[in-house]
């Protein structure tokens, strides 16, 4: 196997010493992604579809205005509305913690930015209490699918820079998957635990504020 792994590097290293064109495509290739990354590296899937959720927004806005449902309809329209609306401005999808994540960001003196939880929607969760928290389960099964990711990206790689020995374009083929997983893998990491640990002092200042008024809500230890 070693012995087999060495003779297709050869293979690759004698291409490339022939045909430098082939070494210029793929280092144009990697070089093309990697920039590619860099400049859209803010871009989230929901930047790509948000003129589906400003149709869905403006559809629902639509039917509401038309008055052509009844009342039950209407009341769950309208509910769905706000939710797709909040969504839209907080960067949040779950409903139940949008309100949450909408209390502290109202309440905050350091929060400027109203898409500030957006980065952790997918690891935030709210307790039996009505009280948001960071779920370590969900970060830790988002971090393992991102290594995952990382590891089948860059097993791709490996086998499409391997197959460059036989075929260039195949081989490519092969390795720009690799590569998109790759950098998926890299996007799909929570975020760091410093972002974590100011947005966590943040959510506790609020229930703090919360217990000191009514204690109806208390801070997750």
């Amino acid at each position: 196997m070693n012995a087999s792994i060495i003779d297709n590097i050869g293979k690759i290293i004698s291409i490339f010493d022939h045909s430098p064109l082939y070494l210029a495509l793929t280092f144009a290739l990697v070089t093309f992604f990697c920039f590619f990354r860099w400049l859209f590296k803010d871009l989230k899937i929901e930047h790509v579809f948000r003129h589906t959720l400003n149709s869905k927004i403006k559809s629902l806005k639509n039917a509401i205005k038309d008055g052509m449902i009844d009342k039950g309809q209407a009341a769950h329209f309208k509910q769905r509305y706000a939710t797709l609306l909040n969504q839209k401005v907080y960067g949040v999808k779950n409903g139940v913690i949008q309100q949450e994540v909408i209390g502290i960001i109202d309440n905050s003196s350091e929060i400027t930015d109203f898409r500030y939880f957006a980065t952790h929607q997918y690891v935030l969760s709210v307790d039996a209490h009505g009280r948001l928290y960071f779920n370590k389960d969900k970060i830790k099964a988002r971090a393992f699918d991102a290594f995952g990711l990382l590891v089948i990206g860059l097993s791709i790689m490996a086998i499409g820079v391997l197959v460059i020995s036989a075929s260039l374009a195949f081989g490519l083929v092969i390795f720009c998957p690799g590569l998109l997983l790759y950098f998926a893998g890299l996007d799909h990491f929570p975020a760091k635990q410093g972002m974590r640990k100011r947005a966590e002092k943040e959510i506790e200042k609020y229930y703090q504020n919360y217990e000191g008024c009514d204690g109806s809500k208390t801070v997750k230890k």
